[in-house]
């Protein structure tokens, strides 16, 4: 996060100030606690660096770009990592010197952390959760509240550790996803300065701290980035390494002064090669850098070197006087607060568009979050500084502070306890189809009564258990025909029988995941609903229902999905030597071994083809609370789109029909698509669940096509 390096003195004089030091780096200020706004004279007088609050603006600019439109600046999210090599290096200079000065305490420590952060974090929670008010769902509203708190006792980034995954909201849904970078600064502070209190104690060399501490943390990342990369971007751990970038120049600073550099060195012209080779890294990161590296990685080492040389440079090296350019200047003055408003109002603009905004809303938040910075600059932040003053002052501003806080936490507590408060004046035109919003549950006592003593498959359920039974196979898009199908099959004298796994289709042969650990927990998945049907004589009929395009080519669908990156269907075990196999195909052959398997054991075996993804929320469907456009198609997908998304699955699928006879091919469409498009909403009644699962008024709806191709064999 951005921390601010500025001394006392009125926003009129501040400004003057400023403007004049930009131009001579002999002006002077007081680098207060952790680079605070607040007017506290902790340490020895060092000469005020424009450049920092230039690269500063970079990386907050940076990120805003990106989350304005990624493709202009495809690297931009490493705007933070710049910030934590900042970070890093400002505070751990003033505990430098504090601990050395023998004057460190950590409630002045603390106290400044407060006096530094909560200004502008009140101000953007409490307007966050109001608009949050009219404008969420009550699930949303419910998530938001659950982010608020965690956010406020800066442990947002493991709340949203214990959220990502395949079934992971879209991050524009998230008003206050960016804190979690927050999080991980003030986990890493509450640590360091005992850690480095404790070296100092048992006379550890703090450059050897720095560096194995620095070396733990970018190997941990490494080995979790194998075992579990969903876990990797929010965790804390593996960041630590980049704000120990900061702390290992600011330990050099502290040693041999910020104007050292290596002996026999030309003083300007190496300064000036420091400075443009930082600047070639940090810009080509900036526009190069993109999702399919590992992040954070050995790759991060790309930005965060970069930012470091242009801190080592020092102000008066090539690049660093560009940096302390005026307007770059100005922009890291309110880098901190325009961070802290720019993601609600891009979010709340995308929530309310269903995640397609034009482009000039967007910018226009842009400019807004801009005018809002600058706004809890001069009228909030500069007014707390001047009220602090010093001792009794600092202490009543901590104190406020921090039962604001303390009243904003039990806020946020309120409304998830609440649940989202769903009797809202903004909701009840919504009420009557919350109920089809709601997917049903996953296992019943019946079915699991199948697998006793081991391990059932994530999806288990079983309706009117007797002699002749229809089978329901594959992923979550399976579970969701149950209903529907259940019902119908049971008033022509069927059970239902549920088996499915959750993103592992029970193909034979093919496995999906990120690592080898979840290829293998696919694997073994597959092999229990395939050997339970094996065994099982009351089945009659198999129905296989997965989530076909998204397996073959790995893309999410629509605005809801645009960050979804969960890797395509692989065959689970090739020869080093066999020529590569494409998802299409391991796909296919794995539909095909498991078909295969079950015909020979003389059921009827049919697949059913993806229903149409909406791409949007599902709520969208009925319109949100607060919207900027009123538009009334919200979830319909015109046909074209639809065609241009299933064609290369549906073609593979004709293919294989072709190829293998005896699988029989079911398909939705004609029950929820037109020549116009496929809506989401049909006959007043919502047909998903969600953005690509049915509802249960969508199973009953498509139910009859599965049982009259499950049973046309049976004579029904």
């Amino acid at each position: 996060m951005p921390q601010s390096q500025k001394g006392n003195g009125s926003p009129k004089n501040f400004g003057n100030f400023l403007f004049d030091c930009t131009g001579r780096c002999s002006a002077f200020f007081t680098l207060y606690g952790q680079g605070s706004i607040f007017g506290e004279a902790v340490m020895s007088l060092v000469k005020y660096r424009p450049d920092v609050d230039g690269l500063r603006a970079l990386a907050v600019m940076s990120v805003l770009i990106f989350h304005v439109d990624p493709a202009l600046l495809p690297g931009g999210f490493l705007g933070v990592d710049i910030f934590f090599v900042i970070s890093g290096y400002l505070i751990s200079l003033i505990l430098f010197r504090e601990q050395a000065e023998g004057r460190f305490s950590f409630t002045g420590f603390y106290g400044r952390r407060v006096r530094r952060l909560f200004p502008a974090l009140i101000l953007v929670l409490t307007a966050s959760l109001l608009f949050g008010f009219f404008a969420l769902f009550a699930n949303e509203y419910e998530r938001l509240g659950e982010h608020a708190a965690a956010a406020i006792i800066f442990i947002l980034n493991f709340q949203l550790l214990g959220e990502a995954g395949y079934f992971d909201a879209v991050s524009y849904s998230k008003p206050l996803l960016h804190l979690w970078s927050l999080s991980v600064e003030e986990q890493f502070y509450l640590l360091w300065p005992i850690l480095l209190l404790a070296s100092r104690r048992f006379r550890c060399n703090p450059a050897w701290v720095i560096a194995a501490c620095a070396a733990a943390s970018l190997f941990y990342g490494l080995h979790l980035g194998r075992i579990s990369p969903d876990q990797l971007y929010y965790h804390s751990l593996p960041r630590f390494w980049e704000l120990l970038s900061g702390v290992a120049i600011a330990w050099m600073h502290q040693k041999k002064g910020t104007s050292w550099l290596p002996p026999k060195l030309h003083p300007g012209r190496a300064r000036d090669a420091v400075s443009l080779a930082g600047l070639a890294l940090t810009a080509s990161a900036l526009l190069a850098f993109n999702k399919t590296l590992q992040h954070p990685g050995l790759a991060t080492l790309w930005p965060v070197m970069g930012a470091a040389m242009l801190m080592v440079s020092g102000p008066g090296a090539m690049v660093n006087r560009m940096l302390s350019w005026r307007p770059l200047v100005w922009v890291g003055l309110i880098s901190y607060p325009l961070y802290l408003w720019h993601w609600p109002i891009l979010s709340y603009a995308r929530i309310a568009e269903s995640g397609s905004p034009a482009p000039w809303a967007l910018w226009l938040g842009a400019v807004l979050a801009m005018l809002l910075a600058w706004a809890t600059y001069a009228g909030v932040e500069l007014p707390l500084r001047r009220t602090a003053g010093s001792g009794r002052g600092k202490r009543r501003v901590t104190v406020f502070l921090c039962c604001a806080m303390a009243a904003l936490l039990a806020a946020a507590l309120a409304v998830v306890l609440c649940r989202g408060l769903p009797e809202r004046p903004a909701l009840q035109e919504f009420k009557k189809n919350e109920g089809h919003m709601v997917r049903e549950v996953r296992q019943d006592a019946s079915c699991l009564a199948l697998f006793a003593g081991k391990a059932a498959p994530v999806y288990c359920r079983q309706s009117h258990a007797g002699e002749r039974m229809i089978a329901l196979i594959g992923d979550s898009h399976a579970h969701v025909l149950f209903t529907g199908v259940s019902e119908l099959a049971a008033q022509q004298g069927y059970g239902t029988l549920l088996l499915a796994n959750s993103g592992c289709p029970p193909f034979v042969g093919a496995v999906t995941g990120r690592t080898p650990a979840e290829h293998e927990q696919c694997a073994q998945s597959i092999e229990t609903i395939v050997e339970a049907l094996g065994k099982d004589k009351r089945i009659v009929s198999v129905v296989i229902a997965s989530r076909g395009p998204q397996y073959m080519n790995g893309l999410g669908f629509g605005p809801i999905e645009a960050n979804y990156n969960f890797p395509p269907i692989s065959a689970r075990s090739v020869s080093p030597d066999a020529a590569p196999i494409s998802p299409e195909q391991a796909f296919t052959d794995g539909l095909v071994n498991t078909a295969s398997y079950l015909h020979k054991r003389g059921m009827r075996v049919s697949y059913m083809l993806q229903v149409p993804e909406l791409g949007v929320s599902v709520r969208d469907c009925l319109g949100r609370p607060l919207t900027l456009s009123q538009r009334s198609d919200g979830c319909t997908v015109p046909y074209d789109t639809y065609q241009r998304r299933m064609h290369p699955y549906r073609a593979q699928m004709a293919a294989l029909a072709e190829r293998a006879p005896y699988l029989h091919i079911i398909d939705g469409e004609p029950a929820l698509c037109n020549t116009v498009g496929c809506s989401g909403f049909i006959d007043k009644h919502l047909m998903y669940a969600d953005d690509n699962h049915l509802s249960v008024a969508g199973s009953r709806r498509i139910a009859p096509l599965i049982v009259k191709a499950a049973l046309a064999a049976d004579g029904q």
